[in-house]
């Protein structure tokens, strides 16, 4: 046989763009899948040889199925997130001759291997066992004898005329374990062809998605397999064969992640060295931009066809590697749930933006003691100081004036309590129906207790405030499309619920948010931009992990580009480790994404207009005027309408 050319990637890439055409699919699938693949010997065709016309007692007929390949996935400028490649392998052809018993078979085969042997390192003689299997029902067919063949390996076709190398279309993920939780595995599908040779039998195992959205695209990635028709000649050569139906690849998906934005937010995550996810998102449109749980895996490894071992590796691993913490994660959101309670205040007209408490170390509750993060007294807050300085105590005592429904309404509203709607199984957190004692509303306040919420969820409800029209339904793929650019299902921006704050109200939290950031005494400085404004909120909250407390930290909020950009991170931390906290240990790892959006709008698909971010230095115990605060005040609970006039203003 004679050499087969490798198909190298980059062909391969531009082969499955989307627009590429069908024609040369089936020049692939017929040229190197086909050809290559059942070559059981170069020998000319059978004069006169036409098939179908006649019975024909010196050739036997085989039909074989050509698996399709799988459709691409890709980000939103088109650039492939998984592809397919080809990989190569070597299989041996025994002569009729030689297969009288399973003895002369395996000597057969020995006896050329050693020969190979020279040109092909990598061959290998199958398993006793799986020897026996082939020569009992598949003796005329090729025996494999290698696992995927390097590049630089070709036969002389004079030299071993009974060698020849299949070729196999392969899943692979150009990026590697980049944004592998979303784009999850393949797996096998079925047993590898064994026993009888079956008409329609495919030539190679095909895979099927299995996790992510490899497998919840599963239909539309997958294509429509061809057909091959080979005809064997007594002595074990190919008389003839012909391709009668081409194999037809499945749909691409087109996803709404940015690969530049992908890359360095999972960079940023990695150097971190912990457990956690980022998440980044379209405020306008809920295009998820970047979504990355840390640690990762390999789906390369999947496609390759994983161990056993390496299997229960992953699967064993404490630190579940598998596990997609961004999206099925839920974790108490801690002091990021603060803005939803300000608001909640506002909204009931209980609870002003100028209203004071003191920010002291602690506060009484029936009998109980609440600690505030800090153990010194602060003074008398409103609500802006209280944000930026994540004061507990203050909303301890808000909580008791608001009580539980506001607040349990606003988080509804912002979206907790509900799974995200997306092609992947998403978490839908926690949030209680009522706080039924005063313990459990102190709890609620600063986003403990039974509420928890998802990364993917908090950076919803960030969206929601940077947008400050609708919480915007999250899209993580626009849609699929035929090899030749035909638009298939189309996934169109959406809002799931109107914000039910009012322009004055969000402006207050907005700016008490950007205080966070850009206040000398922000709790989120970490995270600040000279070109361009940050909001955020930190929040450090008690969790427990296999039996034991531990801390995860959050860093929350949105920068001001066009459009804007809304995030969140994540981090989880170890039984018994100190240090960490949402803005010393989550704010400086969205901070790297953040400037790189700041030197690279382009890159990342946002623009925005260069100016100096000013950074707040006003004593924040000092009375505010409603100018300042960025909105009038909100009306007294004694106004006519009260709390009704608000609900449904």
């Amino acid at each position: 046989m004679g050499a087969v050319s490798h198909v190298s990637l980059n062909n391969e890439i531009r082969r499955l763009r989307p627009l590429f055409r069908w024609v040369l699919l089936a020049r692939l699938a017929a040229g190197a899948a086909v050809a290559s693949s059942l070559a059981l010997a170069q020998e000319a065709p059978l004069a006169g040889f036409v098939p179908g016309t006649d019975s024909r007692s010196d050739v036997k007929p085989f039909y074989f199925a050509v698996p399709a390949p799988r459709g691409q996935i890709l980000d939103r400028k088109g650039r492939p997130l998984a592809q397919n490649t080809t990989l190569r392998r070597l299989q041996l052809t025994v002569p009729a001759a030689q297969r009288s018993t399973l003895e002369t078979y395996t000597a057969w085969l020995e006896k050329a291997l050693v020969e190979l042997s020279q040109d092909a390192p990598a061959a290998r003689m199958p398993t006793a066992d799986q020897l026996k299997r082939h020569f009992e029902d598949r003796r005329e067919l090729p025996v494999s004898v290698s696992d995927a063949l390097p590049i630089e390996v070709v036969f002389d076709a004079k030299k071993y005329p009974h060698a020849n190398v299949r070729t196999e279309y392969a899943r692979h993920y150009p990026q590697g374990a980049m944004a592998a939780h979303l784009l999850g595995y393949i797996s096998s599908e079925g047993a590898p062809p064994a026993g009888p040779i079956l008409r329609g039998e495919p030539l190679w195992q095909r895979t099927s998605g299995a996790a992510g959205l490899e497998a919840a695209f599963n239909k539309q990635l997958t294509g429509t397999d061809g057909t091959l028709c080979v005809m064997m000649s007594e002595a074990g050569a190919v008389a003839f064969e012909q391709v009668f139906v081409a194999p037809v690849g499945g749909r691409d998906v087109v996803t709404t992640l940015n690969l530049d934005t992908q890359r360095v937010a999972e960079s940023a995550l990695d150097k971190s060295g912990k457990r956690g996810a980022i998440v980044l998102v379209d405020a306008f449109t809920g295009d998820i931009r970047a979504m990355a749980s840390n640690p990762r895996f390999d789906p390369n490894a999947f496609a390759r066809g994983i161990s056993s071992s390496d299997f229960a590796a992953l699967t064993q691993n404490i630190d579940g590697p598998l596990f997609d913490r961004a999206v099925q994660g839920s974790y108490p959101p801690g002091s990021v749930f603060k803005p939803l309670v300000v608001m909640a205040g506002m909204r009931a007209a209980t609870v002003d933006a100028f209203r004071e408490f003191q920010c002291g170390p602690t506060l009484m509750i029936d009998g109980r003691e609440f600690d505030n993060w800090s153990k010194d007294d602060s003074g008398w807050f409103n609500a802006r100081a209280a944000i930026i300085r994540s004061c507990n105590t203050y909303f301890y005592q808000s909580a008791m004036v608001t009580r539980d429904m506001p607040i349990l309404f606003m988080a509804h509203e912002f979206g907790l309590g509900q799974a995200p709607v997306l092609p992947l199984k998403a978490s839908a957190g926690s949030l209680p129906r009522r706080a039924p004692s005063n313990h459990d509303l102190a709890n609620l306040s600063i986003g403990q207790g039974v509420t928890e919420a998802s990364p993917l969820q908090m950076a919803m409800a960030m969206a929601t405030l940077a947008n400050g029209t609708c919480r915007p339904r999250p899209r993580l793929v626009i849609q699929t499309q035929s090899q030749s650019g035909q638009v298939g299902d189309v996934t169109s921006p959406a809002r799931e619920a109107l914000i039910p704050v009012g322009d004055s109200d969000l402006e207050i939290v907005r700016h008490a948010m950007f205080g966070v950031v850009n206040h000398a005494k922000g709790t989120g400085k970490a995270a600040r931009l000279k070109n361009v404004a940050v909001h955020g909120k930190t929040g450090t909250a008690q969790w427990v992990l296999r039996g034991e407390k531990t801390n995860v930290v959050w860093f929350c909020g949105y920068v001001a580009t066009h459009p804007p950009l809304a995030f969140t991170v994540t981090i989880e931390g170890n039984a018994g480790q100190g240090g960490l906290s949402g803005g010393g240990t989550a704010a400086p790892i969205i901070a790297t994404v953040l400037r790189d959006i700041q030197e690279r709008p382009a890159v990342h698909d946002v623009s925005y207009e260069k100016a100096v971010v000013i950074e707040e230095t006003d004593p924040l115990t000092a009375p505010l005027t409603s100018a300042y605060m960025l909105g009038a005040p909100s009306p007294s609970p004694s106004e006519p309408g009260g709390f009704f006039s608000r609900l449904f203003r």
